[in-house]
């Protein structure tokens, strides 16, 4: 069987088993336990690759903010990404964010049956406004970033590093206070890339839990709920889907080996990588919250239909775990998968709703946890 270095590895960490008993939905705010005597292993440091010079393909000035496209080196791969610069900073070193979005999104968004929820990009904008430089970039194989041959997860993390080590490089940038984003499982690659002294924290949104073998099953379930699906036809399309995630995670798979037969929305592009794809499915991400070095921020919403409010609460069970010194886990009634605010029940029709703003609390909390944690 061909041995795939999965993000888990390149960390150094080992798999941990959990207790995943689900938590509340009720809003709250948790704070980190010292009563635990375990300690998380410090990850090892990806190998960097040489530092390239980077490469400014454009530069643009919006309202309060100066706006560049921007190409950096990732591990052996060109990255295309937008950088945001505060106007009424010229000439500071500003904090900086740098945002990682989540495997099946693009910089500005996360793509729906109607469009494009711009979520990365109101984020962005939003951040800006504080004072805040923010970089977005395409990951390997989306966007208008290369597609080498190879696409796996710990390629993808090392990629992440790169992107801080090109903020910190730029002039406009306080190298020790940039932070990271992640969004869905860009979670994962948002942890893995903190576990590094030049980070200086970590914000998670929707960020999964366990494994995603079942995220996935979740998903392809509700997908064919909202096809209105018959339950026989849900059966049947389930346990084809079982195969498919079983010779998927067994690893050393190509494409062709998995055949064409059901590359819906979220089977097509792990069909594709199936290097990817096997440690994205198999490898445990619970591990990885807990390694981040400096403060950590979990944020989950009650209303997402993709990543449920009990994959917060195996996260802040980790978190208690390793005895990580400094975070907390929230949960936003309103908010959604989209990190949009749902006044109504969560249903297909409002994941389409591309009107609906950010949701409000989310903002809040996001504001003024950066202005305790910035100073």
């Amino acid at each position: 069987m061909k041995v795939i270095l999965t993000i888990t590895l390149i960390l150094g960490l080992c798999g941990s088993a959990f207790a995943q008993s689900a938590r509340s939905g009720k809003s709250k705010r948790t704070t980190a336990s010292k009563t635990t005597k375990l300690v998380a292993t410090q990850p090892t440091k990806p190998t960097a690759v040489k530092d390239a010079p980077k490469v400014v393909t454009g530069t643009a000035s919006g309202a309060g903010m100066v706006v560049e496209e921007v190409k950096f080196k990732g591990e052996d791969v060109t990255l295309a990404g937008t950088l945001f610069l505060p106007k009424n900073k010229v000439g500071q070193k500003v904090p900086a964010l740098l945002m990682i979005a989540d495997f099946y999104s693009t910089r500005d968004g996360i793509t729906v049956n109607k469009g494009v929820q711009q979520t990365y990009r109101e984020l962005a904008e939003h951040f800006v406004t504080r004072g805040f430089a923010v970089l977005r970039y395409d990951r390997r194989c989306l966007g208008a970033s290369d597609c080498p041959p190879q696409l796996t997860m710990s390629l993808a993390s090392v990629d992440g590093l790169e992107a801080v080590k090109y903020l910190r490089g730029r002039k406009e940038i306080d190298p020790a206070k940039v932070w990271v984003f992640g969004h869905g499982d860009g979670s994962f690659f948002a942890a893995s890339v903190a576990s590094n002294k030049e980070v200086a924290g970590l914000i998670v949104t929707a960020a999964p839990g366990r494994a995603a073998t079942k995220l996935l099953r979740d998903w392809e379930r509700q997908r064919l709920l909202d096809a209105k699906a018959s339950e026989a036809e849900i059966a049947a399309y389930m346990s084809k889907l079982d195969k498919v995630i079983l010779a998927l995670s067994g690893g050393g798979h190509k494409p062709e080996d998995i055949g064409s037969e059901m590359l819906d929305e979220y089977l097509a592009p792990l069909v594709k990588h199936t290097d990817y794809a096997f440690s994205w499915l198999v490898d445990d991400p619970l591990p990885l919250y807990p390694a981040a070095l400096g403060p950590v921020l979990v944020i989950h919403g009650a209303k997402d239909r993709r990543i449920p409010v009990k994959d917060s609460s195996y996260i802040l069970e980790s978190m208690k775990l390793y005895e990580h010194k400094e975070f907390e886990t929230h949960v936003l009634p309103e908010m959604d998968y989209f990190l949009k605010a749902n006044k109504s029940a969560p249903s297909l029709e409002a994941d389409n709703d591309l009107s609906r703003p950010l949701d409000q609390a989310l903002l809040k909390l996001l504001d003024e946890w950066l202005a305790k944690k910035v100073k």
